[in-house]
């Protein structure tokens, strides 16, 4: 077994925690057949294999025995789970509270593996830098614990975590396999972005005196997949859809949106409305001319259309949470992203047949339901097209830096459309300086397109010269 370059190793746990880059030889390193064969199946893009020792954790009423991957013949149970970042950390230990090892979780089922005697990850696994920051937070807090309670416990698996700190993980790597697991177990997780209201929710703890654990519910990352759109995605976000929906058919709730929209229409006194679904961003990756389009919009389309109804998205809510603004902070997502909002109604209240409905801060479920009354969308090809896009199937244009951009291969170039990167320029990433900026990914690039190309994109779309 090889050594870790540059390690170091907790004080109370001595797991090896190296400083900077974990190694990619996971596969190598295991020598339990159930491990190799998992890392082979993640690696090789092999579904079933994961999806079976899923479904044997979920039905094992006691504590799972799992072998421990880098040491023969020796049995280990889980003792505890700690949540920290995108990841999830599973504790093992043998009955003597002796050979611990932790298997992260992030976007895969594995994504690393942490012992006294190895620590690395595989060939399909996330940033070292993910992963690393989390499990040092982790192994600190750990070490200010005194009480050693349940640690030489078997932990009972309590339910799922569907829980991520950023919504295409969330959906994809994580929903896409729990609708498809049709499991009894509880999601114990406090915050998600959506979770369908057939499952059921429980909070962890209410086994007495009896340690638990939780895992995500991930078996292939959709990055490490390729971002392929698979029979498991597309139940998926027809599951989201239809159970976002169930709430508004026939209800007090869509009965007073629907009379909203006409009140709206009857204010303006025209027939002939354009309802616009628009993404906006007010952090990471930006399009900087967001906040002057939908004015020059306006003055373009009046020939065509006599009212405008723009429903304005930006960042979601989990669904379990109320949203509180923080009072005098503009750090946050939500008022960041309300700053650009209010720039945009100010910029059209010279229009009287304009009409701003702001989405900021709701949740996907309200979304999806708002958004079955718009004819059409702009939104960046990121998270933005979640809703317009993928779950609520409306036509649209996507937009995005020159690099960047999620499930390219469900632009069908027809109801839906990209905007040609040669017509992209990356002006790069404006809220960070120096070296910072430098070193910033593509998904943090700012970019500019010309608001003729779109308004022009849109006008042959709805085939407005015809």
């Amino acid at each position: 077994m090889k050594k870790n370059i540059g390690r170091k190793q907790s004080a109370k746990h001595q797991f090896i925690i190296p400083t900077k880059k974990l190694p990619n030889t996971l596969s190598q390193e295991v020598c339990n057949p159930l491990w190799k064969k998992i890392i082979h199946s993640i690696e090789n893009k092999e579904v079933q294999p994961i999806l079976e020792i899923i479904q044997a954790i979920d039905k094992d009423k006691g504590s799972p025995c799992l072998p421990h991957p880098f040491m023969d013949a020796v049995d280990t149970f889980p003792v505890k789970s700690v949540r920290q970042g995108m990841c999830n950390f599973i504790f093992f230990s043998d009955s003597q509270n002796k050979n611990q090892w932790i298997l992260c979780q992030c976007t895969s089922f594995i994504d690393a593996l942490f012992s006294t005697t190895y620590s690395g990850k595989h060939q399909s696994s996330i940033s070292d830098k993910t992963i690393l920051n989390s499990v040092k937070r982790v192994l600190k807090k750990e070490t200010r614990k005194n009480s050693k309670q349940h640690e030489n416990k078997k932990a009972i698996f309590s339910g799922y975590l569907l829980d991520q700190t950023r919504p295409y993980h969330h959906f994809y790597d994580q929903l896409k396999w729990m609708v498809h697991l049709e499991t009894k177990k509880p999601v114990v997780s406090k915050n998600s972005f959506f979770s369908p209201k057939y499952l059921s929710r429980n909070a962890t703890g209410n086994r007495k005196n009896k340690p638990e654990f939780s895992i995500f519910p991930l078996v292939i990352g959709s990055n490490q997949m390729g971002m392929k759109l698979d029979e498991y995605t597309e139940t998926m976000e027809n599951v989201v859809y239809q159970d976002s929906l169930k709430s508004l058919r026939g209800g007090i709730i869509n009965y007073r949106w629907k009379q909203f929209i006409k009140q709206i229409k009857k204010i303006s006194g025209k027939k002939k409305t354009l309802t616009l679904w628009f993404g906006i961003s007010g952090q990471k990756r930006i399009w900087v001319e967001q906040e002057d389009f939908l004015p020059t919009l306006v003055e373009r389309l009046s020939p065509w259309f006599d009212s405008f109804v723009f429903l304005i998205d930006g960042f979601t809510q989990y669904e379990d949470n109320a949203y509180v603004p923080i009072q005098g902070s503009k750090e946050t997502p939500v008022n960041q992203d309300l700053e650009v909002v209010d720039s945009i109604q100010k910029k059209l209240s010279s229009f009287s047949n304009a009409s701003v409905i702001c989405l900021v801060g709701q949740t996907y479920r309200k979304k999806i339901q708002r958004c079955e009354s718009a004819d059409f969308f702009i939104a960046n090809a990121g998270a933005g097209q979640l809703v317009p896009h993928r779950f609520c199937k409306k036509p649209g244009i996507l937009h995005s830096n020159e690099k960047h951009c999620v499930f390219p291969m469900g632009i069908n170039n027809t109801s839906v459309q990209l905007v040609d990167k040669s017509l992209v320029k990356d002006v790069g990433n404006l809220f960070a300086k120096g070296k910072r900026a430098e070193r910033s990914g593509t998904g943090l690039i700012s970019y500019s397109i010309s608001i003729e190309i779109v308004i022009n994109m849109i006008i042959e779309m709805l085939k407005l010269n015809e």
